[in-house]
This record gives structure tokens, sequence and C-alpha cells, in this order.
């Protein structure tokens, strides 16, 4: 997930806030598509170097507006590097919104 996306696009769901005792600016995710809060003043230095801040740790779904990347864990190709789980690149089904016993299990 990334961030500098999330500024990009506008989107709704980016607060801000200022904590009161340190005076820092944070800035996060509404509806939690990654949870952390990110120090605005860090970001902004790290957004002015060659690598720009990067990505973070998704933890929601995300919307259609979020950038999201795959990284690979190992730099090789042939079968051994091969993604050996199918539905890996495929989007998540959503969760059904209740779980009702009478459904059965």
């Amino acid at each position: 997930m990334h961030p500098s996306g999330c500024i990009a696009s506008g989107c709704p769901f980016l607060y801000l806030y200022d904590d009161e005792e340190t005076g820092t600016r944070y800035m996060g995710c509404m509806n939690k598509v990654f949870k952390g809060e990110i120090d605005v003043e860090l970001f902004e230095q790290a957004q002015r170097t060659r690598h720009g801040y990067g990505g973070v740790k998704m933890t929601g779904m995300p919307l259609p507006q979020c950038r999201t990347t795959v990284e690979r864990a190992y730099d090789g190709y042939g079968e051994p590097f091969d993604c050996v789980n199918p539905g890996f690149f495929q989007r998540p089904e959503p969760e059904p919104a209740e779980f009702d016993l009478r459904e059965g299990l």
C-alpha cells in the first residue's frame, strides 16, 4: 500500500490530525486499508529523496483508488521462483456481512 497514492488520488478517507502534546501531524486511513499513522513531516522528507516514502503493510481491503504493489520476495526466474499459489493474484472475496448459525456450517 502506497500512502503517496492516497494523496495523489485525493482519497476522501485519508485523514490528518495534530497531536496536541507534541505538535506532530499524523495521517492515516479511515477505512484502515493501512493501520499505521504516519508522521507527515517524516513522510514529506522521505518523498523528497530518490526512493520516496515507499509502501506500508496493507491491513484492510483496498479501495479502487488505492495504489498497491506486490514485491517479489526472491530475485530470480524459472520454475523454482514460480508462484505456487494460483489464487495469489486474484482479488479476495468480501466477507459475508453476517454470520448466521441457521445457515449451517
